[in-house]
């Protein structure tokens, strides 16, 4: 049989007739079970059981399979609108947080927390009508445990996520951002899921000090020092706006700080002490700290250094001193102990002065005096290209430059020097340069130092020269006059501002000198008594009167008393003696005459 056979007329009046009869059956059911929900519902409410009641009066309005009793049902419904309400805000409150634990919402779930809160103290109010109702809910909902297991779970989660950030700050992998967080998360977290207020405490100010130190002291050993005071600062404001106090965070500072200026001051490294130092101070001045061991610390090293670059300064370690002053600046303003320094070591250094001359090898020769023609240092060099430089600086420290030009035979120069009596003389500076020559003589140049430059005022070759103050003369000493004669002795005088050749001098006599007047007759000839030896060098050696002499020139290798006669030329050299090295002068033999006594 096709199922269009079976569809007849007939059948499918049977089929109508039997679904009709199942739904007259429902709606007869329906009805029952209102009239029977009505009625237990009074009987709750009579028996003063409203919580039941209330359940039955909602599931009677519910049922529309008849109206019965509705307005009945509507004013009990109405009575027990609270006891409703609490019912359906603790089993919203019960799936929200079911939902917050399922996506981690911790702040839903502090809002449901506030949310519970506030319904506890509209209806649990103690010996209010709806206390009991609402315990009772509450019970059945579950809600409490709920709530306990979240908090739980969630305090779990971030005292997890706080010990894996503390392991990473340990090792300076990350940054706290996230652990910050983590932080104010647990403080948010009631008191009583800790197990009350103290247990709270204890815990979190352990875990929060493991947490920050471990930080700080991993900035700290990777030398990140203004980091690790930023991070500091950053912390304790954070601490601040969740008005909670971490002391461990300063004293933690203190510590680390305390460590990194000692090991600065104690490898000698002041610029970076200094560095350290500015920044803790403001970070002190931030965190509000009037008063700690670090800026005492800092206080008393600094007047340490600044005693120390002071005796530098008295010991004639000018560099250093003003290096330290330097590295000193940004804790104190050392700008006057530098200046002071500085015109102390252009007066213990006058070629400092001196343009370039605190460069290496700028110079090759110098000269200076103190006290002289009116300036409080003066000095004259010879520079790298051979022009003679000069400059003096008064007693008010102001500085003043000439320059002039190239000395003759500039590579040729061993001395340059002040020449007294000429400046006396001249009433204005003279610097003369001496030079050398292959036949044995000296060149020396001299020029005169006036507010309008640099002038030569003679230029001639001997073995030495004297001015003679009766007419204002020189006499110079073996004079080369390029006439091929030897030992003569010629007269410059001036003309014009120079000194040119007049006349040769024929008087050439010797005058005879202690040892200890030596340095009161430069360039002069003159004869002294003397014990001659030759040192373990060579070098042949004259005592006199227990002064010692290095002879040079014509000595022909006499040892023993003698008689010598030559001229000091204003040359020093060192020499072994019975007593030690000695800084001596040097002596020119023009000849010798040996008092010794010839055995046949």
């Amino acid at each position: 049989m096709t199922i269009k056979q079976a569809l007849t007329l007939r059948n499918i009046m049977i089929i109508l007739c039997i679904f009709m009869l199942v739904l007259l059956g429902q709606k007869a059911l329906g009805i029952e079970n209102k009239i029977q929900t009505v009625r237990e519902a009074e009987r709750l409410y009579a028996a003063g059981e409203l919580i039941a009641a209330e359940n039955q009066y909602r599931l009677a309005a519910a049922n529309t399979a008849i109206l019965y009793k509705e307005e009945q049902i509507n004013a009990r419904l109405k009575e027990l609108a609270p006891i409703t309400a609490i019912r359906s805000s603790l089993r919203g409150l019960v799936l929200t947080l079911e939902d917050q634990l399922t996506v981690k919402d911790f702040t839903g779930y502090m809002e449901s927390y506030a949310s519970l809160l506030s319904l506890k103290s509209k209806y649990m109010v103690t010996g209010g009508p709806y206390e009991v109702y609402y315990r009772q809910l509450s019970a059945d909902s579950g809600i409490s445990e709920k709530m306990t297991a979240g908090f739980r779970q969630f305090k779990e989660q971030f005292l997890a996520g706080l010990t894996e950030s503390q392991k990473n700050a340990a090792n300076n992998t990350t940054g706290t951002g996230s652990a910050e967080s983590v932080k104010w998360s647990l403080l948010q977290i009631p008191e009583a899921y800790y197990g009350g207020a103290g247990a709270k405490e204890e815990l979190l100010a352990a875990k929060f000090e493991a947490h920050d130190t471990a930080r700080l002291k991993a900035l700290a050993a990777a030398g990140s020092f203004q980091p690790m005071l930023d991070s500091a600062l950053s912390m304790e404001q954070a601490y601040q706006s969740h008005s909670y106090t971490a002391d461990w965070i300063a004293d933690q500072v203190q510590e680390s700080t305390t460590l990194i200026l000692n090991k600065d001051l104690d490898g000698d490294h002041t610029a970076a002490f200094a560095g350290h130092a500015v920044a803790y101070r403001k970070y002190a001045e931030s965190a509000g700290l009037k008063s700690s061991k670090v800026l005492k610390l800092i206080d008393s090293s600094t007047t340490r250094l600044l005693r120390e670059a002071a005796r530098q300064v008295r010991g004639g370690q000018y560099a250093e001193a003003i290096r330290l002053y330097g590295d000193l600046n940004p804790l104190q303003d050392t700008s006057g102990a530098v200046a002071a320094a500085t015109l102390a070591w252009n007066t213990a250094e006058p070629v400092q002065l001196l343009p370039g001359g605190d460069v290496q090898g700028s110079y090759t020769l110098t000269a200076s005096v103190t006290g002289r023609y009116g300036a409080k240092v003066a000095v004259a060099g010879v520079d790298a290209s051979g022009r003679l430089v000069y400059a003096d600086m008064s007693d008010d420290g102001t500085l003043s430059t000439r320059t002039g030009g190239t000395v003759p035979d500039a590579a040729a120069l061993i001395e340059l020097t002040f020449d007294e009596s000429l400046s006396v003389y001249s009433e204005v500076p003279v610097v003369t340069a001496i030079g050398s020559r292959e036949d044995g003589r000296r060149t020396f140049t001299a020029y005169t130092i006036r507010p309008e430059g640099i002038l030569q005022l003679f230029s001639f070759a001997g073995s030495g020269y004297e001015l003679m103050a009766e007419d204002g003369s020189i006499r110079v000493a073996d004079t080369d006059l390029a006439d091929g004669q030897d030992g003569q002795t010629a007269i410059f005088r001036q003309m014009n501002g120079v000194y040119e050749f007049s006349e040769i001098y024929r008087e050439n006599t010797y005058t005879m000198i202690d040892a200890s007047q030596l340095e009161l007759h430069p360039y002069e000839k003159v004869t002294l008594s003397c014990n001659i030896y030759i040192d373990s060098a060579g070098r042949t050696v004259a005592s006199s009167n227990g002064r010692y002499l290095i002879l040079q020139g014509e000595t022909g290798g006499v040892t023993g008393l003698a008689v010598v006669s030559g001229q000091f030329e204003n040359g020093y050299d060192q020499v072994e003696t019975d007593t030690g090295e000695q800084y001596v002068p040097v002596f020119i033999v023009d000849s010798i005459g040996s008092l010794s006594i010839q055995m046949p």
